[in-house]
């Protein structure tokens, strides 16, 4: 026989009712703190590539934050914080959904991050690039800068910003194998944002000029990659191994080398 749990059905439900009131509370002041941080970022993000932006990219910015955010593992509901679990949910995010990295390129930069240096190293391979043709018919060049975002797992959530100098691809461009390195100060607790713009450069009809091309399809701001660095140390959760996964391409001690 099932013991009575001693309050009328009255009383449960309204118990029921307060603790559905509670988690809403408590979501919603990780909502505020989720809203807050991606607004901060959205303001360095967008200069970057403002012609990219649409009216959902702050929207989709904030629901890969929340993604990251709901990730983490050490606070209760209610005091949820980035950097306390995977932020592999921002890898991939970018400003509009009609303008992608695979649209210029086949693979994506490779990045590591030296430990005892304290720096992000980043390389490019010409090997990667699309034919020009394929992008578009009067493609002349493309514009390419890369952007390092440090977002200090404080209790500010303190926002730097650093940015290669723009790196012009020809077609006529052989056997580049470019690499740009970005020192960090105080990055002992950190999630770093690794970012990519690309604009293209067309030539007129009569093919006596070139002019930057403000088409969404011809340009893109994306975020290739999410490093979680705690105790100045990259953290990798079990989850986000694959063993599918080629080893990455190391830049060698010579490369620390800017967009020229």
């Amino acid at each position: 026989m099932r013991k009575s749990s001693g309050k009328s059905k009255k009383e449960r439900k309204h118990g029921e009712a307060y603790d559905l009131s509670e988690n809403s509370k408590l979501t919603g002041l990780d909502f505020t703190y989720n809203c807050k941080l991606a607004g901060r970022l959205y303001k360095i993000l967008k200069p970057i590539q403002p012609q990219a932006c649409e009216r959902s990219t702050y929207i989709r910015l904030q629901d890969a934050l929340y993604a990251a955010v709901r990730k983490d593992r050490e606070h209760d509901l209610g005091s949820l914080r980035l950097g306390y679990g995977s932020v592999l949910p921002l890898k991939g995010f970018r400003y509009s959904k009609r303008g992608s990295w695979n649209n210029f390129f086949m693979n994506y930069p490779s990045v590591h991050f030296d430990e005892a240096r304290q720096q992000v190293k980043i390389r490019l391979q010409w090997i990667g690039v699309r034919k020009f043709n394929s992008i578009h018919e009067r493609l002349e060049k493309l514009d390419l800068k890369i952007h390092c975002i440090v977002i200090q797992l404080d209790d500010r959530n303190t926002l730097f910003h650093q940015a290669s100098k723009t790196l012009e691809l020809k077609k006529e461009d052989h056997n580049v194998d470019r690499g740009v390195t970005f020192t960090l100060e105080d990055c002992r607790d950190a999630v770093i944002l690794c970012m990519a713009s690309v604009r293209c450069w067309l030539t007129t009809l009569d093919g006596r000029e070139e002019f930057m091309s403000n088409s969404s399809t011809l340009m893109t701001g994306e975020i290739f990659d999410a490093l979680l660095i705690r105790g100045g140390k990259l953290t990798i959760f079990p989850e986000e191994k694959s063993d599918k996964l080629p080893p990455p391409i190391l830049p060698g001690q010579d490369d620390e080398v800017d967009w020229d």
